[in-house]
């Protein structure tokens, strides 16, 4: 299997998602979705948006609580 500039790009989308998800800390994900949102698929981009509205509303519960 031939291993592609898109399938790299999707590695990296990734990484920077996995750092978002254990730090809590959404800025990995916004500068990945800047700086790869034009070479990955946009279920890739639809996924990081949901994650990051997830994250915020969990970090609002948190506050309320």
């Amino acid at each position: 299997m031939e291993i592609t500039k898109c399938d790299i790009y999707s590695d990296l989308f990734l990484l920077e998602a996995e750092k978002t998800i254990n730090s809590g800390n959404i800025i990995y994900i916004k500068n990945a979705i800047h700086n790869y949102s034009n070479y990955i698929d946009i279920t890739y981009i639809n996924w990081a948006n949901s994650l990051i509205l997830e994250i915020i509303q969990e970090k609002i519960e948190y506050i309320q609580l």
